[in-house]
Parts: structure tokens; sequence; C-alpha cells
């Protein structure tokens, strides 16, 4: 959810390698959360959350939430979806229900608490809102092998479930949590409200590499890089595969409003090592993929690439954009 990881990063970036996510210090590039061993570009990596943000909520094994809860109550803590179990926060109350979904973390001990803080404060509980550490993730349940999108997805639909919240949800993908919105999307069409995107990665990425874009070893689909994201990184998240099944499956998104906000400061565009032909392409990329939500827009925000830190008003504005034009 901060920072962008290498192949995180060219799908991020372009969200096609932007698999990785702001860092906790908002940095770019493999910066905080985002892998060391994950395949896209890396900053300089960060120790801990951003100046203000909120420690960790819970210990590793606990406090665990019973169920049923409550309609409105307040959650903090690991939720059973089956099998295995997910740290799950949610406070506020109003329809829809916002879920943030993180970027790309990589590093032990980092979860959402640490960055979400500000962008929960700057809603202010004028409508639901949830976030939830990934598998593998902070105090969430180790799982072995690869995740496939599949699971991903059941991993976002599973603890909304159990805590009794049926949706439509309002989206916000940071980061790599971008690539979770797009597949969460054309699978569940009909549980999503909305969408706003922060600075994230999407489906539509995946076409730069499909025609040749992408240098060579720089993919998040090159073999090395699968790799190290589906075995070797925190996650274990094939970036690949989770880029290539929500885009084969686009003409089950919803028609619902979807905002990109595009940091300013640190525009995908500025991947130089990607090639001029990529550079060129993924900007005009995001924008033709925001207009075509029903409605949609593309807003920069004079921002690094950790939008929902420096600038969560600009993410908590988006949002209000989003219900204002959801339909029904």
């Amino acid at each position: 959810m901060n920072g962008r990881s290498p192949v995180i990063a060219l799908l991020g970036a372009a969200a096609l390698v932007v698999t990785a996510c702001a860092s906790p210090d908002g940095d770019v590039a493999g910066t905080g959360d985002d892998a060391t061993t994950s395949s896209a570009p890396t900053a300089v990596p960060s120790t801990g959350p951003p100046d203000g943000a909120a420690g960790p909520t819970s210990t590793p094994d606990g406090p665990e939430v019973p169920l049923p809860v409550a309609k409105g109550s307040d959650v903090d803590g690991l939720v059973d979806v089956g099998g295995h179990r997910l740290d799950v926060f949610c406070t506020g109350s109003g329809e829809p229900t916002v879920v943030i979904l993180h970027g790309w973390i990589d590093q032990p001990g980092l979860k959402s608490s640490h960055f979400y803080g500000p962008l929960v404060d700057e809603l202010g509980g004028e409508l639901r809102t949830c976030y939830y550490d990934r598998v593998n993730v902070g105090d969430s349940d180790d799982l072995p092998g690869t995740q496939t999108p599949e699971m991903v997805v059941e991993d976002l639909d599973n603890p909304m479930t159990a805590l009794g919240e049926p949706g439509p949800f309002l989206l916000i993908g940071q980061s790599a949590g971008g690539m979770v919105a797009s597949a969460y999307a054309v699978a569940h069409p009909d549980k999503v409200a909305g969408i706003v995107m922060v600075d994230a990665a999407f489906d539509e990425e995946s076409i730069i590499e499909d025609v040749g874009m992408v240098p060579e070893g720089a993919s998040p689909c090159d073999p090395e890089n699968r790799r190290a994201d589906g075995e070797e990184s925190l996650q274990k998240i094939d970036n690949c595969a989770m880029y290539r099944w929500a885009y084969a499956r686009r003409e089950q998104r919803p028609a619902v409003p979807l905002v990109y906000l595009a940091a300013e400061r640190e525009k995908w565009s500025t991947f130089s090592e990607f090639g001029p032909a990529w550079t060129g392409a993924i900007i005009p990329l995001q924008q033709a993929y925001a207009e075509s939500w029903s409605p949609g827009k593309f807003e920069w925000v004079d921002s690094g690439h950790d939008i929902h830190v420096e600038k969560p008003e600009a993410v908590a504005d988006a949002v209000r954009w989003v219900v204002e034009h959801r339909s029904g």
C-alpha cells in the first residue's frame, strides 16, 4: 500500500508493473511496503509508518473478532474466513461501505493500520470504512504457496460477508491494491458501488506488455519476476496472473463511477527504465481507462505516490464524488 515494487511498479506504474504500493513514508518504487524481492523498481526502503500514522493495533495472535457483529459496530481484530484469519478494521456508519485495499507490503510487521489512519479520519465516519490485511501481511494468517486471483478476490469478499457487510462496496485501490479492485469488480460486479484508484495499478496495463512496450526482464510476466512475486515475496501473489485474469473478464466490469487519482510529483511516466514506448503510453492509458467508466474521471493530485497520507482530503473528495454520481 505504499511504495512500488519492481514488477509492481511497472504494473502499478503503468499500473502494469505497479504491483507495488505506497511505502510507509510515501516513497515510490519499492519503498516501504514494496517487496525487496518483487519485480518493480525500488527506492530507499522504509522501516516504519509515516509520521502521525497509527501503529499496530493488535498482537500477532489476537484479538479475534467474535461473530456475528452488530450492525455499525467497530471491528478491530482477526476475522475467521474459513480456514484462515484476516486482520480487519471497520468503523463509522453510512452507505456504501468503503473498503480500502492496501498496496504491496513486503516487510514483516507492516500492516494497513500503519497507513490509512489519516484517510479514515478525513472521512470522519460519514461512511462505514473498512480495511484489512491480505494473507501473509501483518497479523493475518500465513498461507503456503502462491495466491491465485480467485484466492485474493475471496479474501476481500469473505471477511465482509462474515461481518454482515453485504455491499455493494466503494473500493479504494491504493497502488497495488488497484489490481485487487480490478479483479473484484469483474468477479462480483453486483457488489461494487464505485471505485477510487489512488495512483494505482489496473488490469489494462497488461496490454502494454502484450504489444511489446515493456523491455525484456522488466515485466511482471517475466519468468523470474513471476517467481519473485509469487514465491519469494511476502504476499506471494502472481501479479502477472492477477492483471491478465481481470483483463480477460473486462466485459464484466460494473457500470459504476470511478476516479483515478494520479500523483503529479511522481508520475508513472518518469519510469524511463521501461523505455520511451512505455512511458509515452502509460498516462494516456490511465486517462482512457478512467474515462471508460460510468462516469469516470482522471485527476492529478499535487502529491507523491502516497496520496492517502500526503493529501487524504483528495481521496476523501473522490469518494464523495463517487457517492454523488452512483446510480440508485
